[in-house]
């Protein structure tokens, strides 16, 4: 399958076209914090095969995304994604599934406090106020962009379970991150306000038994404050869509899209 490029806005934007008449809403992934579409790049073809409209799009600062100034990047929440979210909705042009990840899954929630969406699909989410861990033992300087962590952590608590080839080359695609947006997910939902009763679309959260960075129990308690459905597995890490086994995963997500989802 052809994988479509293209900016809009500044924002880099993925595409790729199932090769028939689609089978329900077009998904549109969002990576993480330290990430970029490239998050996606298997998901993004699997997806199509399976009959829907698959776009992944890189946040500003991001891989192949345009550079805001550093005075405004280093003050970016992460809920702040959703000015980059609206923009490629409205590229999009239909009202989508919304699949995320850590940090992107709380601006898909917040996204989805003004707008409707077809459905949401939140993998190893950042929790919010109502459902906050125990803060993360992370030291930020919130006066500059938050560099990529040394290798050994970033395999920790992104790519654990990836081949250690496979490790290197997602580590070497890992872009600053905003120090804010940083600090905001190293509180475990504590800085992150989120409105339940405002949100659209039936929701899926999925939490790894051996998830660091989002912990099974924090994922459990937000999707029992949000009224989602829970699927819990033992063996994952945090990086669900990465590890050599996402395929279980993405299958998972589209069973439970098929069911959910009109």
């Amino acid at each position: 399958m052809v994988i479509d490029s293209r900016q809009v806005d500044g924002i880099f934007v993925e595409h790729v076209a199932p090769e028939g008449a689609p089978k329900g809403p077009p998904v549109v992934f969002v990576h993480g914090g330290s990430h970029g579409s490239w998050l996606w790049e298997q998901w993004l073809p699997y997806f199509a095969a399976a009959g829907r409209h698959s776009y992944a799009f890189s946040w500003y600062n991001h891989t192949n995304s345009r550079n805001l100034p550093k005075d405004e990047f280093v003050q970016r929440s992460m809920l702040d994604v959703t000015r980059e979210l609206r923009t490629v909705i409205s590229h999009v042009g239909e009202t989508p599934v919304l699949v995320a990840h850590s940090m992107g899954a709380a601006a898909v929630q917040k996204y989805a406090e003004q707008f409707p969406v077809a459905a949401q699909v939140l993998l190893a989410p950042v929790p919010s106020q109502h459902t906050a861990g125990a803060p993360l033992p992370l030291e930020v300087d919130l006066s500059e962009p938050f560099p990529p962590m040394p290798y050994e952590m970033a395999v920790e608590w992104f790519f654990a379970g990836c081949s250690d080839d496979d490790a290197r080359r997602y580590y070497s695609l890992m872009p600053d991150e905003s120090p804010k947006a940083v600090w905001e997910a190293a509180q475990r939902g504590a800085a992150i306000a989120l409105n339940r009763t405002q949100i659209s679309g039936p929701a899926l959260m999925v939490a790894g038994g051996r998830d660091i960075v989002s912990p099974a129990d924090l994922v459990r308690r937000h999707a029992d404050h949000f009224g989602a459905d829970y699927l819990f597995l033992p063996d994952r890490a945090h990086s669900l869509i990465l590890e050599p086994r996402w395929t279980e995963v993405a299958d998972r997500v589209l069973s439970w899209l098929d069911r959910s989802v009109w």
